[in-house]
Formats: structure tokens, sequence, C-alpha cells
């Protein structure tokens, strides 16, 4: 029996969280069940030059419009010859063409993946296009409980037809002492200075300016603290002026986009993330996780799965630099406690948070899916790791 077709629908595969969940996922799957096709509408991006590179196929369809009809019948076209049998389309444009194309290629099973707990440009006539093509949708992803308010209230989705599969990821052994010290002596810092650390594009969600303002009561108590921004975006001259004006430009560093975040994670005490509202199940709390860290950040969105108060972690309300200034310094004062919770962390992660975990949840809810709409799978491989199958 040969594997069943399953084609995964984006915008594109840029450097993201969401993009290598996906590309994690794909590398993940048992090759005797599942054959991935990966199809992108704008542009490709570093993700698809890896999965490209590994092996997946990777289609740019290139159209520039979001809903232009050329990416309807180059879309449909892809999906008769490679016999699709199951579409997971990510974005509005993508799931509004990935579903009518299926419909109109006969693919049986058609998924939205759902990766927020808000979207500002999603209009009322976005809505509406939704609903109306709810009945051509099989099932919702949703990748944390905390967008189930959300999902249901302001999008409509019916609550029976929304699976929760969290994130994953592979977590090895907690980093080393000798690891923490190459990561500080790699960014200028001592080894007994308190760091903090926000992981996160610099976008006004994010609410860097709020951790900019609990560092400046944070110094008061802790004056040889370090702070870190690890990321770009719109913001970044925004809070370069901030950095300036609070006179945090000693403590203080905006480090850009790198692509050695692993590498650096053992150089922090603390990972951070100041979020306003929209915010799910982020891969820089589970890498920040698999490397021993403790977490503090905003009770918002997906953000209290990942922690247990005062076991792993804090949760403080949003836009409030006070209490997000005493839950770091709550952390960055006792290092025992910080160890301690990073150690919960790590065991956290490992535990509920697996990529083995991810995948086998996803090929579970295809092969339900498929399995209902008269679609026979081969049986499923025994694997020991997270490993792909072959």
């Amino acid at each position: 029996m040969q594997p069943v077709t399953v084609l995964f629908l984006l915008p594109g595969l840029p450097v993201g969280g969401a993009e290598r969940q996906i590309a994690s996922l794909i590398t993940g799957m048992d090759s005797r069940r599942f054959r991935p096709l990966v199809a992108c509408q704008h542009r490709l991006g570093p993700v698809a030059e890896d999965l490209s590179a590994a092996g997946f196929p990777v289609h740019l369809l290139s159209c520039e419009r979001s809903l232009d009809p050329a990416f309807l019948f180059r879309l449909a076209g892809l999906m008769r010859r490679e016999r699709v049998q199951l579409v997971l389309s990510h974005g509005f444009s993508t799931g509004v063409v990935g579903r009518i194309a299926g419909v109109l290629s006969g693919v049986p099973a058609r998924i939205l993946a759902e990766h927020s707990t808000g979207e500002r440009d999603l209009s009322p006539l976005r809505h509406r296009l939704n609903r109306l093509l709810a009945p051509l949708t099989a099932a919702w992803v949703s990748v944390a409980d905390g967008q189930l308010d959300y999902l249901t209230r302001e999008k409509r989705i019916p609550v029976d037809r929304i699976h929760r599969i969290y994130n994953g990821i592979e977590s090895g052994a907690l980093p080393t002492p000798e690891e923490r010290a190459s990561a500080r002596q790699l960014l200028g810092i001592p080894g007994d200075v308190p760091v903090a650390g926000v992981i996160a594009v610099l976008r006004p969600e994010k609410d860097h300016r709020t951790f900019l303002l609990a560092a400046r009561l944070t110094l008061d108590s802790l004056p040889e603290a370090q702070f870190l921004l690890i990321g770009d975006g719109p913001e970044r001259t925004h809070l370069e002026r901030e950095i300036v004006a609070l006179g945090l430009t000693e403590s203080v560093r905006i480090l850009g986009f790198r692509q050695d975040v692993a590498r650096l994670l053992p150089a922090l005490d603390v990972s951070v993330l100041s979020s306003t509202d929209v915010e799910t199940l982020p891969m820089a709390f589970l890498e920040s996780m698999a490397a021993g860290l403790p977490l503090v950040a905003t009770r918002v969105g997906g953000l209290p799965e990942l922690i247990d108060e005062g076991s792993n972690g804090l949760l403080v309300p949003p836009r409030d630099p006070g209490a997000l200034s005493e839950a770091l310094s709550l952390v960055l004062k006792d290092p025992a406690k910080a160890r301690a919770w990073g150690q919960e962390s790590h065991r956290r992660v490992t535990r509920d948070f697996s990529r083995l975990g991810m995948v086998r949840a996803y090929e579970d809810l295809f092969a339900e899916l498929l399995q209902a709409r008269g679609v026979s799978l081969p049986e499923r491989s025994v694997r020991l790791s997270g490993e792909r199958t072959q």
C-alpha cells in the first residue's frame, strides 16, 4: 500500500517559529504512511530550502495577490497531479484557496491551522468568508488551549472540530557549565552577572517597551544586571531610542536576528516574554525550557500552559513593568532558585512538549480524518525516537 499524500500549504517559509514547527513535523512523519508535499503561495525562504535539501518536494505557486484566481487553478492542478488526499493550510488566503481548490480537486480532508489568539488584519469581511467556508473544513488545529475562546467566540469555529496539538521540540541534555561559560564569553558577559533575555521578533504585540521599563526598575536593586533582546523587526529603531531615553545603553543590548540562538541560551538566567495579547505557544519558550531556563511571562494566550507558577517560572499581568520587574528580581537574585526552576522547565518540555508527541498527534488526526472518509493507510511504523522512519 502506498503512503497517503499530504499537502502543507503556506504563504512562504521564512525563518520563524511556526515555519520551523512545520518543518519539524514534515521531517518527522512516518514515511510508510504519509508522503508530505509543501506548496508556498508567495515566496520560499530558508526553511523551504532546508526541506528541499532534505528531499521533500517544495512547490512555489508564485502569486502576488492574496486571492488570485491563478493561485486557485495552479493549486488545484498540483493537487490533482500529486493525488493529494489531505491539505493542511496555514494563513488566511491560503486557507481560503486551499479549501476551495481541495473541493474542486476531490481532496477528501481539508484542515486549517490556527496559530493566534487574535489577528489585527482579520476584517469582518474575512471573518464572514471563513464562516462561509466552514462546511468545507474537516478540522481546525490549534496549538494552545488559550486559543479556544478566540476561535469559538470571535471566529465562530465549532468547538468539536478544534483539535489542540501542542508544538514540540527535541530536548537533549541540560547545558553544561562549559557551554554556559562559552555562551557568556561569546557575548562578552562576565560569569557572575545576572542576565535576562527576550527572544522574539521586534513587533508591537511583543511589547518590548514594558521589558525595558522593567529593566530600568530592576537595575535599582541589581545594577550589574544585563538585559538582551534577541530578534529583529519593525520596532527596532523605536526600541533603540527607548534604550537611550531610559539610560539603558550600558545594560541593554539588541542582538538582532541570530541563527545561533541555541548556543546563546545558556548565557541567560531567565527567559522572558512580555506580550500584550497575541501569543500562543512560542518556540522561543520551548527552546528556553529545553536549555534549562526558568520563564517569566505575561498571562496571555497559551503562555500559562508552559508555566507552573513557583515551579518553573512566574506569570505577570501584561503592560505592568512593576510586576515584571518584581518577578525578574525574584529569579535573578536567587541563582539556586533559577537553577531549580530551569531544571523543572527541562523536565516539563521533555515530558509534555516533545517533537515525537507532536508528530504522532498530527499523524493520528490525519489518519482519523482520512479513515472517516474512506481512505486507507498503511500500518504505523515502529519508532523509538522522533526521527523520521524510512
